[in-house]
């Protein structure tokens, strides 16, 4: 979370959210894709009101928010989750797709037609957040499902590895045969030598089986 109090948003994310979404799936007896999908992006909005809720309360932590980037796996289906710009990826077969849309000022401008695709990257207001979980009003997240596969390899991971690793780049760091430990420090030295201007999160996920 890079607003005011954005450690405490992002530390909201971590420990509450899941909570959340476990109540919600507990309380829907055995729901279908369609009604997981539908909860979590239901959660994400109740959490996001909630947050700014009790950011009105304290001065302290004002306008406060945050990203997320959620992967939730159930019944060999992966649902992903999002607000703002982090961002998932999945390697499957040697192709890297990114599975979440930034949400941001600039990718909304492109998406009406008022700036090009090769501009955005560049763009002053590409990282300027659309859409963050602690915004006042409501929150229009990004949700997805899609099927399992072994040896599918998960991303999640924040704008400052983006900034620093070309998609080409993640594609070949991800693809080499390593631990999943292994593999994140590789994306996060080669972003900290290539650009090292933002805090870097990253999460790399293996289906075996």
């Amino acid at each position: 979370g890079g607003r005011a109090a954005g450690e405490t948003a992002s530390q909201a994310v971590i420990a509450v959210l899941p909570v959340m979404l476990r109540e919600q799936l507990t309380a829907s007896e055995d729901p279908t894709p369609g009604q997981i999908t539908f909860l979590i992006g239901k959660t994400l909005s109740e959490f996001s009101e909630q947050l700014f809720q009790q950011s009105q309360e304290l001065p302290e932590i004002k306008g406060l928010g945050s990203t997320v980037a959620l992967l939730f796996v159930r019944d060999e289906m992966a649902y992903v989750g999002c607000a703002g710009d982090s961002r998932v990826y999945l390697l499957r077969d040697a192709h890297l797709f990114q599975i979440t849309k930034d949400q941001t000022i600039a990718a909304a401008l492109v998406r009406t037609g008022h700036l090009s695709a090769d501009k955005a990257a560049f763009h002053p207001l590409s990282h300027a957040l659309e859409e963050y979980v602690g915004k006042q009003g409501q929150l229009h997240p990004g949700v997805w499902c899609k099927k399992l596969h072994p040896g599918d390899r998960w991303l999640l991971c924040s704008d400052g590895l983006t900034k620093g690793l070309s998609d080409e780049e993640l594609r070949r760091i991800l693809s080499v045969p390593s631990s999943t430990e292994a593999v994140c420090r590789e994306l996060v030295a080669t972003a900290k030598e290539n650009d090292g201007t933002d805090n870097i999160t990253v999460i790399v996920v293996d289906v075996t089986d």
